[in-house]
């Protein structure tokens, strides 16, 4: 008897603490994040490591950008080891175009969720913990994206002896930090992500 009123209460209790990302809104699931503790990584890098969520594989390993798929959609993490090193503040300006954009804040950590329509397509960027994920996706796809970005660069952990030792000895991978990354000049013009896949052809040529 006691044993069945201890499951009842414990599935009660972990239904009310499990809210369906598809009854939030954007901004209330990033909120919910950064106020959530940490999850703890399992993904180890250059001078960091984050947590990888269930249905996430790291696809290509750059150094400080990692390419991730999920859900036939590929994301690219680029962790700004520079500015999380020297507390450099990573902002971006809200254009008037945006489908969607919001600034937050959490222990001296800023961060923005930037969203722009690009034809039937929407291109995310979402920033925080010196770390920004960009991808596109489609429209019912963002909450799902938004939650596991979140998830992914709210758990991020930088080990400042590994960055100060590859800053020292001057890291070839560090020029190619978050604000290096290639994107096309009008992102309704061109796909990004069709546009990275361009200039690696053209590497490949040169």
């Amino acid at each position: 008897m006691y044993k069945k009123l201890i499951i009842i209460i414990c599935l009660v209790l972990l239904v009310g603490c499990n809210k369906n990302i598809n009854t939030l809104s954007l901004n209330e699931i990033i909120d919910e994040t950064i106020d959530s503790k940490p999850v703890k990584a399992n993904t180890n890098a250059k001078g960091f490591k984050y947590y990888l969520p269930s249905g996430f594989n790291l696809y290509k390993d750059n150094g400080y950008i990692h390419e991730l798929h999920s859900k036939n959609n590929t994301y690219y993490l680029n962790v700004d080891v520079i500015s999380y090193f020297y507390k450099n503040d990573i902002s971006t300006e809200h254009e008037l175009d945006d489908f969607e954009y919001y600034e937050f804040e959490e222990n001296d950590k800023k961060g923005y969720l930037r969203i722009t329509k690009n034809n039937s397509n929407f291109f995310v960027e979402l920033c925080y913990n010196y770390a920004i994920i960009e991808v596109e996706v489609k429209e019912e796809d963002l909450r799902y994206v938004v939650s596991r970005g979140m998830s992914i660069l709210n758990s991020i952990e930088y080990n400042d002896l590994v960055i100060e030792k590859n800053i020292n000895d001057g890291d070839a991978d560090l020029k190619e930090t978050i604000y290096k990354i290639p994107e096309p000049e009008k992102k309704n013009v061109k796909n990004v992500l069709e546009y990275i896949d361009d200039s690696d052809i053209e590497e490949n040529e040169e």
